[in-house]
C-alpha cells in the first residue's frame, strides 16, 4: 500500500510517499524517490508507543513513536488505515 508519511525527529521533518508493508514482525517502508536515494525503514512492532488513530483534515491518521522518531500515517487512497490498523492494533 502507498501513503504519505511524515516523520518528525526533534525539530526535524520531513514528507514521504512510502509503500508500507508488513513482513513478520516488521513494518516496513520504502519511498523512491526518481533519482534520489532510496528510504528504506524497517521498524519492529514491538518497539512502537503512543499508537493512536484520530482525524486530521476530514482524513484518517495513525501515528505512533518509535526510538524518540514519531511517524504519522496519512489516508490516501482506498483501504491504507484499514490495512494499517488491522496490522498494527493487535
Amino acid at each position: 500500500m502507498n501513503t504519505y508519511i511524515e516523520v518528525t525527529n526533534g525539530a526535524k521533518t520531513n514528507y514521504f510517499y512510502a509503500f508500507v508493508e508488513f513482513k513478520e514482525s516488521m513494518l516496513v517502508l520504502s519511498s523512491f524517490q526518481g533519482l534520489n536515494q532510496s528510504v528504506v525503514k524497517k521498524i519492529n512492532l514491538d518497539e512502537i508507543t503512543g499508537l493512536v488513530k484520530d482525524t486530521y483534515w476530514g482524513g484518517q491518521r495513525i501515528s505512533f513513536s518509535h526510538q524518540g522518531t514519531i511517524y504519522q500515517f496519512f489516508e490516501c487512497g482506498p483501504a491504507v488505515v484499514d490495512y494499517l490498523q488491522e496490522n498494527l492494533f493487535v
